[in-house]
């Protein structure tokens, strides 16, 4: 009796972590999303010549719109892209 209750208990807190995991990793890959085309789609509309490299994807993909608004700014300051 008492292992079947710590069985289902177990099973529960797994579950309600495995989801927050999975909800961390598709609110993280909308996020990558929404960057990456506001990436392309601004650089296309305005003709700022951001180059799209690995690196300038990887900051939009982490930082989604921060991440574009970042390389942004880095690419009209000179620092970087």
């Amino acid at each position: 009796m008492i292992i079947d209750i710590l069985a289902v208990v177990v099973t529960a807190l797994i579950i309600f972590f495995l989801w927050k995991v999975v909800k961390k990793i598709f609110i993280f890959a909308i996020n990558s999303v929404i960057g990456i085309f506001a990436m392309i789609g601004l650089n296309y509309l305005f003709n700022w010549g951001i180059v799209i490299n690995f690196w300038s994807a990887v900051v939009v993909a982490i930082g989604g719109i921060i991440g574009v608004i970042i390389v942004i700014i880095l690419h009209f300051t000179g620092l970087a892209f």
